[in-house]
Order: C-alpha cells, then sequence, then structure tokens
C-alpha cells in the first residue's frame, strides 16, 4: 500500500493522527520537558561530601606539680621532694621542668619585675628543693612565662 500526499489528507483516522502530529510539532518546541529536575534542581549533580570540624585537640596533660603563688615553702616542700624522689627512682636521668607563670601586666617594666619576683620567689626554691632530693643541676631546666589567662602566678614542675 503506498502512501500518497492524497491519501494522508483524506479524512482518515492514520490521515488526521499525521497531520494533527505535523501541525503541533513546531509548537512543542518551545515548550520545556518535564523531567527529575523540574521538581529537584539538585537531580543528577555530583553530591558535594560532607567535611566535618576538626575535632577539639586533646586537653592539656595534667602537670607533674602545680604549685599556687603565696604557698609557703614549708606546705609545698616535703611534697616536691617526694615526687622528686619518686620520679628519680623511676628514671634516674630525669628532666625536671620547672615553669613560673605570672599574669599580664599592664606595662613591660611591670611584667619584667613580676617574672623577676616569681622567679626569685618561687621558681629557685622549688628547683631547690628538687635538687635537695637528688637531682643534678642539669637535669634541672627554668622557665617564667606570662599566661594572659591566668589571674595568680603560679608553677608547675613537669618530668620528661
Amino acid at each position: 500500500m503506498a502512501l500518497s500526499i492524497r491519501s494522508l489528507l483524506a479524512p482518515s483516522r492514520t490521515g488526521t493522527l499525521v497531520l494533527g502530529t505535523l501541525l503541533l510539532a513546531p509548537a512543542l518546541t518551545g515548550c520545556k520537558l518535564i523531567d527529575q529536575r523540574t521538581f529537584d534542581p539538585n537531580a543528577g549533580k555530583p553530591p558535594k561530601p560532607y567535611i566535618p570540624p576538626t575535632p577539639p585537640g586533646p586537653a592539656p596533660k595534667a602537670p607533674f606539680l602545680q604549685i599556687e603563688a603565696g604557698t609557703p615553702a614549708s606546705e609545698y616542700g616535703p611534697i616536691v621532694e617526694k615526687a622528686a624522689k619518686a620520679a628519680l627512682a623511676r628514671k634516674p636521668n630525669v628532666l625536671f621542668i620547672v615553669q613560673g607563670y605570672a599574669p599580664m601586666q599592664p606595662d613591660p617594666a611591670a611584667q619584667a619585675q613580676t617574672l623577676s619576683d616569681l622567679t626569685k620567689q618561687q621558681i629557685a626554691p622549688i628547683a631547690d628543693r628538687i635538687a635537695a632530693a637528688g637531682a643534678q643541676p642539669i637535669q634541672i631546666e627554668i622557665h617564667a612565662t606570662t599566661d594572659p589567662s591566668i589571674q595568680h602566678a603560679r608553677v608547675r614542675v613537669d618530668v620528661r
């Protein structure tokens, strides 16, 4: 069965369907087709991976000893000697790090004076107690620094 233009234009079911398709095809070219992005604009795009925030660092290690400024030597002296002897018994070449922390002062001269006083009145006597417990002078390291987060001076003794 050969199709001719006349048969296409004849009022038959096939002819009406073909004619309707030819007339509607140009009208459909301007329409947006419905697909998955009609309802979800991110559909088909690669996912962005969730990167969690970095966890907080480990908590600071507790000091071997911590002595608040103003504590009398009669209170901390025996404790420092006993702790130093225990550390030396466990490890004869232990390093004692005696660190003094002072609060922030309004000007550099006052800060230097505070650190000097802390060294003379707190750090040196504690280092002397450690030496009296049997540590060699080379095993005692002394530091004095400023810590703006504290209100009162303190001395920490760490071992390594």
